[in-house]
């Protein structure tokens, strides 16, 4: 298997890639950070080779803390891109260190965006879950029940479906080359990665396709329909043992925060991080905060947010007993990583990595249209009590009785 860059999805505007892990890898807040790259093709004899450094990179970040990464905005690249990736130290953090310090692509070849049309006729992607109710046959694995929605394209045959480990090293495989149904159940998985799964559908006529292609593009040329984007993953398994009782209760808040990386959040202005888990322990309320730097309103509440917070916490330390234990998450609106970490590194709360499409998901969800928004949920089930609460008073005893309490007082 090749080592270096893999391509995990793409759509018309955008990339996404993962890599092997670089360097000695930590569970605490020091483990590698990545700096990756990329550039468009030069030409369709482009293989991304750079041995004399010659070739212009831009920057996407310096600090991811996953080795994985989307690339959006992609325009304007007939011939695709290429990445490359090297672990961030404190001496090599600029764009202009040698070419043979970043690991490349794994294959020689340019990643593709789809065209517009090509876009529009993927399917969704797929819905995979864990089957508990089915047995698999291997010891220790585990079986996965994979949906999606059914085609309306005309000359429907049936679908392909194909799989990757989640890991930065697996590219996709084929489980189905022609599936009738649309569902089906893949036994003896025993990945702790997970697996995510895609789907396309085959039609009567298909010529010019190959699987070759597919280490570049998620379609296999010709004729043929691309693939889906991917399922969310299935299967993965925390290295870390399990959570006490006392934090058993807030999976359904847990669940918002899909594709955190390693399931942490930043924490003391970006010194450090903290698990989801850790985080939100004996949390009653949780508040998601969406702001920017740019932003003359946000500049003039965050101040008050701080406070709010602060008090907030100095007194639930005096009586835990007594008081709405409360937590709040910076969700970043700044057009960049260096907006993001300038104005986080004034607040005490929270934060989800700017990288992370956890943050835009989030955002998503939240339905932000102007900023700040401050949303009010619960710390256990993640139920939303108020949509924003700028513009209200920002008093503990007033949240407090959306979870059935009124002992707070700070107003």
């Amino acid at each position: 298997m090749n080592k270096g860059i893999v391509l995990i999805d793409a759509d018309d505007t955008s990339i996404t890639v993962t890599w092997p892990e670089i360097g000695k890898q930590s569970s605490s807040f020091n483990s590698t950070k990545y700096t990756l790259q990329y550039r468009p093709a030069l030409s369709a004899n482009d293989n991304g080779m750079d041995s004399g450094g010659q070739l212009t990179y831009q920057s996407l970040s310096t600090e991811l803390s996953t080795n994985t990464a989307r690339k959006r905005n992609l325009t304007g690249a007939g011939h695709g891109f290429f990445f490359r990736v090297s672990a961030t130290t404190k001496s090599q953090t600029r764009v202009d260190k040698s070419a043979m310090d970043y690991m490349g692509h794994a294959y020689r070849r340019p990643f593709t965006v789809l065209t517009m049309m090509e876009q529009s006729q993927r399917m969704p992607p797929p819905v995979a879950k864990i089957d508990s109710s089915a047995a698999s046959p291997q010891p220790n694995s585990y079986v996965a029940h994979i949906s999606w929605q059914p085609s309306a394209e005309p000359l429907l045959v049936g679908y392909k479906l194909q799989m990757r480990e989640s890991n930065g090293t697996s590219t996709w495989s084929t489980v189905a080359n022609c599936l009738s149904g649309t569902e089906v159940r893949k036994k003896n998985l025993t990945s702790s990665s997970g697996y995510m799964f895609r789907v396309r559908p085959v039609l009567q006529g298909e010529t010019g396709g190959s699987e070759e292609n597919l280490v570049a593009s998620v379609s296999e040329g010709g004729n043929v329909i691309p693939y889906s984007s991917a399922s969310d993953v299935v299967g993965a398994r925390s290295s870390s043992k399990s959570s006490s009782s006392s934090a058993s209760g807030i999976e359904g808040l847990l669940k918002l925060f899909k594709r955190l990386p390693n399931d942490k959040l930043l924490a003391k202005g970006g010194m450090k991080s903290v698990s989801l888990r850790e985080a939100f322990n004996k949390v009653d309320l949780v508040f998601f905060y969406a702001s920017a730097h740019w932003c003359g309103p946000c500049r003039r509440y965050t101040p008050q947010l701080i406070k709010f917070y602060n008090d907030a916490k100095a007194m639930y330390a005096k009586a835990p007993s007594r008081t709405t234990n409360i937590e709040i998450v910076f969700l970043s609106a700044d057009h960049d990583v260096n907006g993001f970490r300038s104005y986080y590194a004034s607040m005490p709360w929270l934060a989800v990595p700017f990288d992370a499409d956890t943050r835009e998901i989030l955002l998503s969800w939240m339905k932000v249209k102007g900023i700040p928004q401050l949303m009010c949920l619960d710390g256990q089930t993640g139920k939303i009590y108020e949509t924003n609460g700028v513009g209200r008073a920002l008093d503990l005893a007033r949240f407090s009785r959306y979870i059935g309490r009124d002992k707070s007082s700070i107003r």
